[in-house]
């Protein structure tokens, strides 16, 4: 753990306390002060054509912590469909375990971790229950909830590069995660 000094004027040195980019400490809390250089700005898909099946599979490559967005409702493996019939919605995850086995063409298994709310700008809090899928922009917070969940790897869609900041939100201290990447749930949901 280090710490960094910044001159904060002539009065004398001002703490910042880092923040985590990836398992790497930034001394930042400003979205403004966060670059290209500071934190990856390319989400990972599924559908990219680096991704497959099994050792390929988009789940291989997750670690705890990691942010992604999932199928829920309605999703497809070898295009069958699986779920619960309902319309598919996108949601969000911050990985806490994998339990997984991977298959020269096949993941086995399960991802859990806590629930995600975004928050955009100004707007407040997006539920994704209730907005159906809530629109990651450039700037969006994902705030951890107390739910956790269990998902299979089939649904995993993207993952979602951030940088973890502490915030009092309402006053409640929760972790937030800020992106710089724009992702809608309506452009990533799949159908076959």
């Amino acid at each position: 753990f280090f710490t960094e000094l910044l001159p904060a004027s002539s009065f004398g040195l001002l703490w910042v306390p880092p923040i985590r980019v990836h398992g790497c400490l930034c001394s930042s809390h400003n979205s403004e002060d966060i670059t290209d250089n500071s934190t990856p700005n390319i989400i990972d898909r599924q559908s990219d054509t680096k991704y497959g099946r099994g050792m390929s599979h988009i789940s291989a490559d997750l670690n705890e912590e990691d942010i992604i967005a999932y199928q829920d409702g309605t999703w497809y493996v070898d295009g069958n469909e699986i779920g619960d019939g309902s319309d598919p919605i996108v949601k969000y995850l911050q990985v806490d375990t994998i339990q997984l086995v991977w298959t020269h063409n096949c993941e086995h298994g399960v991802i859990n971790g806590f629930d995600l709310m975004v928050a955009n700008d100004n707007a407040g809090i997006a539920s994704i229950e209730e907005s159906g899928g809530a629109i990651v922009e450039r700037g969006s917070y994902f705030v951890i909830t107390n739910d956790y969940l269990q998902i299979g790897p089939e649904q995993i869609l993207a993952r979602i590069p951030t940088t973890s900041l502490q915030q009092n939100w309402k006053d409640t201290e929760r972790e937030m995660l800020l992106t710089q990447v724009e992702f809608d749930p309506d452009e990533e949901i799949t159908t076959s």
